[in-house]
């Protein structure tokens, strides 16, 4: 058996024409080949046996299973393989030294390239079998190149109609049909132009930010209190962001201290990170989020605001904080139902002398939270907060309240 036994091909539009010496040679050899109906098309006079990769992908992986290890298997994949293509599925599925990836250029590079805009900068969003919101935090990053993965449903038309109805206007919209293919076509398009037009199901669309700002960066804020519109953070949970005057009170609460060591738990777009990382550069801030929406907003404001001493960490708690160096300070942002095993692990990895500080704003957390850190043996308390911001009222103005917030502390012995 060797690495050549199931080699993956990216394969382009001008077919075999543009595959590599390398390439042609393997398929030449293969006794197998499998791909799609529009790559096996490019072979109408290989005499070997053929697997159809259509919807039912994981019929496909059985048969070739059933034959790679007896004959020689070539898959035919669009682009890159490894580059949202069947390359993540084939090496969950097969032994990875049974694999031999032969990569072609992938669509999203050739786009770039078609509209000569460079790409080591763009965010890339697949809406293949998702719903268009997928594209959402992208927008709301205000990323200035997205490469998108369109489908049957999700068609640049349909994508023209959602930037409109969410007020993105300020993109523009550049659509790639058939990449490398006789038929090629890239046009450049609003969100108003776009919403009725028809386009080949073969394509990529690159949205272009018409009107670039600098963000504000970590010189433009003030010491403290990091204005919340300026923490990129997810606009369905903007009113779960932690207040200013909240994550400033909580930060008192936390008693950090430079070159300590804090866990933010459920961190979210990490606001507290962000703002505890700005009190003392030694100070030591894993940043632990489960969402992947959140974790990316965090890993941008992190390096928009340049802060070198928060770790992002994508992860479970309380699983992932073996990962971790014991913590002096944790703050408990959010739990996912685990607060009870959140709070256990924390306090056994805490320091002497450690904190744990918590937010809750219903009467259950409040109950649970007072019950559990004072299981764990330490000296806790509990402050409530009730905010109210002057708002108009016709031609007046009056005080809207927000929620109350409770914050525990507990503090080891």
């Amino acid at each position: 058996m060797t690495e050549e036994l199931l080699v993956v091909i990216g394969i382009g539009q001008d077919g075999p024409k543009g595959l590599s010496p390398e390439a042609l040679d393997h398929i030449a050899r293969a006794k197998v080949m499998a791909g799609g109906r529009r790559h096996l098309a490019f072979f109408p006079e290989w005499k070997g046996k053929k697997i159809l990769v259509d919807a039912d992908l994981e019929g496909a992986i059985s048969q070739i299973k059933e034959s790679y290890r007896q004959e020689k298997t070539a898959v035919l994949a669009s682009g890159d393989p490894l580059f949202y293509g069947i390359g993540r599925r084939l090496v969950d599925s097969f032994p990875k030294e049974d694999l031999l990836f032969i990569p072609h250029l992938s669509s999203v590079q050739i786009a770039f390239a078609r509209i000569k805009e460079s790409w080591e900068d763009a965010c890339v969003v697949s809406l293949h079998g998702r719903p268009m919101e997928s594209l959402l935090p992208a927008l709301e990053n205000r990323e200035a190149k997205i490469a998108l993965f369109t489908d049957a449903k999700n068609h640049p038309a349909a994508l023209g109609r959602f930037l409109a109805e969410h007020g993105f206007e300020n993109y523009s919209l550049w659509v790639c049909e058939e990449l490398g293919g006789p038929h090629e076509r890239v046009t450049q398009w609003s969100p108003q132009s776009i919403q009725n037009a028809s386009m080949s199901p073969l394509n990529v669309v690159i949205l272009l930010r018409k009107e670039e700002t600098a963000p504000r960066t970590a010189g433009d804020l003030p010491l403290l209190g990091i204005p919340e519109e300026v923490i990129l953070h997810r606009s369905e949970r903007q009113g779960m962001i932690t207040k200013r005057e909240v994550r400033l009170i909580s930060l008192c609460c936390l008693e950090l201290h430079a070159q300590e060591v804090l866990w933010d738990v459920g961190a979210g777009s990490g606001s507290i990170s962000l703002e505890a990382a700005r009190l003392a550069s030694t100070l030591k801030v894993f940043a632990i989020e489960r969402s992947e929406p959140s974790y990316h907003h965090m890993e941008t404001n992190v390096r928009r605001f340049g802060l070198a001493n928060i770790q992002p960490v994508w992860g479970e708690a309380p699983a992932i904080f073996s990962a971790l160096p014991d913590p002096d300070a944790v703050f408990i942002g959010g739990s996912g139902g685990r607060l009870e095993e959140i709070i256990s692990a924390g306090v056994g990895r805490l320091r002497p002398g450690g904190r744990v500080v918590m937010n809750c704003i219903t009467l259950e957390s409040f109950s649970m939270g007072w019950k559990l850190l004072k299981g764990q043996g330490l000296v806790t308390d509990v402050t409530s907060i009730q905010l109210a911001h002057a708002r108009l009222l016709g031609k007046l103005h009056h005080f809207q309240p927000e929620n109350p917030i409770f914050i525990f502390r507990g503090k080891k012995k």
